[in-house]
């Protein structure tokens, strides 16, 4: 019974650290989900849409202003083709961990 209980034990320890491997990350999950047509990137509407969602979240209408998408996308859209790959949301995201001034709202 002893050795069962180990040998089950171990198995299950080394599932997990493969399966956390694989697993998306939360930030991965929700680009993916915004990302309605899965190109890889986030167009304005694709865009406004996520600002929506963020001013629902925080009750604040402001941020799903027109200005405020257009001043987002310009911001993050580091390469200047019109959209914002997961490379450039990373960057903004880690920049706002940081509290660098280039990454505020």
């Amino acid at each position: 019974m002893k050795t069962l209980i180990w040998m089950t034990a171990t198995v299950g320890f080394a599932m997990t650290a493969p399966v956390q491997a694989q697993a998306p990350r939360d930030g991965e999950r929700l680009f993916a989900m915004i990302d309605v047509n899965g190109d890889g990137k986030l167009d304005k509407t694709e865009i406004a849409k996520m600002m929506a969602m963020r001013a629902e979240r925080r009750g604040d209408p402001s941020l799903n202003s027109p200005e405020k998408i257009d001043a987002f996308l310009k911001r993050a859209d580091t390469n200047g083709d019109g959209a914002v790959d997961k490379a450039e949301l990373g960057a903004m995201r880690g920049a706002m961990r940081e509290g660098r001034p280039d990454a505020k709202n």
